[in-house]
């Protein structure tokens, strides 16, 4: 990963990647996607992303010489893999740092479609209308409680499961907590909570704290329905990344498929 991200602008391929690290291609693929959640192919596609969305917030450089620089072949190539994973345009996204004053701005960065498999959350809930706080004072409860507790829970265990009946912008019931097994003593007051198994399309956002409620809308407004998506079930899931790397990731439930195969 150090090595390709010091050469963004290079003619890169898997194959590369792969004589690089040792491994045949089909090998070097399946081991790359065990550790890093996505695929070599996916992955660089967002470094390139990430690195022009950098130059974009620095200068004001062409948007066709930051392509070039971040190893996009053309603009159009370029214009889409920016706004299929932030869902803005590279001139929008310019545009939206200057009326932000400059500010930084999070991405969203889809990362394929996953296969969820059925979990249960051992978990603290909190119903929410138009508080987006509510969440965040909910995650600082359950960490509370978990070391009053004494309990220390992996950080890849952690979760966060919205769901809704109705409009999820009216309300919505949101879940934060640990993976656990169905036979498990909870802490009170954590209750049990069984999310069911779905095929998921997986967003990753790289700063959270500052623009998780603009990387929804992007994802429910302009992703999805680009990507030509259904929505499967009434709920959302919220993790870390399991790389461990900042921000979090987002299963959003559709129907579809993964790998070629009806799921």
């Amino acid at each position: 990963m150090r090595w390709v991200d010091e050469r963004l602008a290079d003619d890169l391929s898997v194959a590369a990647m792969a004589k690089r690290a040792g491994y045949s291609e089909a090998h070097f693929s399946r081991l790359f996607l065990a550790v890093a959640g996505e695929s070599p192919a996916s992955w660089l596609t967002g470094r390139r992303v990430t690195r022009a969305a950098e130059r974009l917030r620095s200068g004001r450089a062409h948007v066709l010489d930051v392509a070039l620089e971040c190893g996009f072949v053309d603009v159009t190539t370029f214009a889409r893999a920016f706004r299929r994973r932030t869902g803005l345009s590279p001139s929008a996204y310019r545009r939206a740092l200057r009326a932000d004053g400059g500010c930084s701005v999070g991405l969203v960065r889809e990362a394929g479609t996953v296969a969820s498999p059925a979990f249960c959350l051992s978990a603290l809930t909190v119903d929410v209308l138009d508080d987006t706080a509510a969440p965040g004072g909910l995650w600082r409860a359950v960490l509370l409680h978990l070391e009053e507790a004494g309990l220390r829970v992996d950080r890849r265990d952690m979760r966060q499961v919205a769901f809704w009946r109705g409009d999820p912008q009216t309300r919505y019931t949101c879940a934060v907590g640990f993976v656990c097994g169905t036979g498990e003593d909870l802490p009170l007051p954590f209750a049990l909570l069984r999310v069911p198994a779905a095929l998921c399309r997986r967003f990753v956002i790289e700063r959270p704290d500052e623009t998780l409620a603009a990387a929804y809308e992007a994802i429910y407004e302009d992703l999805l329905p680009a990507a030509g998506d259904r929505l499967a079930a009434n709920f959302v899931i919220e993790r870390p990344r399991p790389d461990g790397g900042e921000g979090v990731e987002i299963l959003v439930p559709i129907v579809g498929t993964v790998d070629g195969a009806d799921r």
